[in-house]
């Protein structure tokens, strides 16, 4: 009886763990189901030793990609308790066929990805081969999910993020970037979009595309041709659609920022990518003064303890150990 109540234990344990394999790396886990997942890691440490041996079945079957989000780590001072392969195998396998069958049926319906990928760039950029085919450069501190549906191709580019995209010719399955400010639609052309927690900057370089406001927002859309930039800010009605040099906008691959002449309120968001801390304007006379020229990226910091040699600004450290740029003649 004892026998059995062991291994009725295992059978419920290795489906759990297959379970939270199955869920955890699923685009639409919630931030409530990892808190669950969490909780349930917590509750006994046989459950991260369980996770770990399930995870690595499931990346060996090919199910998983390893660039998906790691597992939490718990301590522990018990000793990993002995499990079968086979058993192990067996409850894996049955949790894929099931999720399979739904799977297909996501699928066909255009609802679900049959591949999925997450990719991060860390202190420098790096090159990304798409499973389509496409290639992206992402910036330092950036990230990006890619994921192919049966009709189209999309990637999320998170807040922060910077990416330059070159996208494989497929008519029968657009191209779609997404970010919190808006989305750009192609099906095989060169182009870099940037976006931060205020705004998404779009530069074409090759091909044709159509930028879109976020969802909600009453705004028409834009259409790129070579050499045009849109920009969508929070809280605008529209999309702002100027020509620019496409060279200035994939400088950063080379390690480079330009900085064509910009007023301070724009160049500081392209500046604070860069920094370990963000610098903040102290006043709107300040956000007004412009800057011009060419920086490296590794060195922008130079350039921050530069600027009240070349412009009439204060640079001041706020209470919480930020930088602080201010006018010398706000108070004037």
């Amino acid at each position: 009886m004892i026998e059995q109540q062991s291994t009725d234990e295992d059978e419920r344990l290795s489906a759990e763990a297959a379970y939270w394999c199955a869920r955890l790396h699923d685009v639409d886990c919630t931030n409530e189901e990892r808190q669950a997942f969490d909780r349930w890691i917590a509750a006994d440490p046989s459950h991260q030793h369980e996770y770990d041996a399930m995870l690595v079945i499931w990346q060996l079957a090919d199910q998983l990609s390893p660039a998906h989000a790691p597992t939490p780590r718990h301590s522990s001072a018990r000793p990993r308790r002995q499990r079968s392969a086979w058993r192990a195998a067996r409850m894996a396998t049955a949790a894929m066929l099931g999720a399979v069958t739904i799977w297909l049926s996501g699928w066909s319906a255009g609802l679900l990805p049959a591949q999925a990928g997450y990719y991060t760039a860390q202190e420098t950029p790096r090159k990304v081969m798409l499973a389509d085919g496409s290639r992206v450069q992402l910036n330092s501190h950036s990230r990006l999910i890619f994921a192919t549906f049966r009709d189209r191709r999309s990637v999320w580019l998170k807040s922060g993020s910077e990416g330059y995209f070159e996208v494989a010719h497929n008519s029968e399955q657009p191209f779609s970037v997404l970010t919190d400010n808006g989305q750009v639609r192609v099906t095989g052309t060169r182009f870099n979009v940037w976006t931060d927690d205020r705004q998404m900057l779009v530069s074409l370089l090759e091909g044709a595309v159509v930028v879109s406001p976020p969802n909600g927002v009453q705004s028409a859309q834009a259409q790129l041709s070579p050499g045009m930039q849109a920009r969508y800010r929070q809280g605008s009605n529209q999309i702002d659609v100027e020509h620019a040099s496409t060279t200035s906008a994939i400088a950063w691959i080379e390690g480079k920022l330009v900085l064509d002449d910009l007023t301070l309120s724009a160049a500081l968001p392209l500046i604070n990518r860069y920094l370990e801390q963000p610098v903040r304007l102290g006043d709107t006379a300040s956000g007004n003064l412009r800057i011009g020229g060419i920086y490296r990226t590794d060195d922008l910091k130079a350039l921050i303890e530069s600027l009240p040699t070349v412009l009439p600004i204060e640079l001041r450290r706020h209470d919480d150990g930020g930088l602080v740029l201010k006018s010398r003649y706000a108070s004037l």
